[in-house]
């Protein structure tokens, strides 16, 4: 058994070489891929530039959003003097006791909007992770089963 297994195996790996109209049709088929699909490598380059703009644009706003996120969690107390100080300038205008009432109804349903935020925080912690593992098995599934359906492009 072993005798035919090296034969078989001597045989699978030995070159043969290619007929030449194989290789001469395959070469033809090629080039005719690239001319109806040729590649534009100045419009890669920008989208290129783009791409590199655009993560540089979407990291700065975010540093931007957590320096202020962070500077109103901790400075809040500056932030709220701030805010009643120019509520206090503001307080001798016409209308303002109407929007001295408003800010109070806003203030109650600010109030009763954290408990929301709170309860919800707690659903999302609860339920977060199990979406999460769902979303991730079907990206893997989804991405394996598509590789498997491609067909070559040649």
């Amino acid at each position: 058994m072993k005798e035919m297994d090296k034969a078989l195996l001597t045989q699978l790996f030995q070159d043969k070489p290619i007929p030449g109209t194989v290789l001469e049709h395959f070469q033809t088929q090629l080039i005719a891929q690239i001319v109806a699909n040729p590649v534009d490598f100045g419009k890669e380059k920008r989208i290129v530039e783009l791409r590199k703009w655009g993560i540089g644009l979407v990291i700065s706003l975010m540093v931007a959003g957590l320096a202020f996120g962070v500077f109103l969690w901790f400075e809040r107390n500056i932030v709220f003097q701030g805010l009643n100080a120019l509520w206090f300038m503001v307080s001798g205008l016409t209308y303002v006791s109407d929007l001295q009432q408003i800010g109070h109804v806003i203030l109650e349903k600010l109030i009763l909007l954290r408990e929301l935020e709170t309860g919800l925080s707690l659903l999302w912690g609860v339920i977060s992770w199990p979406i999460f593992g769902l979303v991730s098995v079907f990206v893997i599934f989804r991405s394996a089963n598509q590789v498997q359906n491609e067909k070559p492009s040649i």
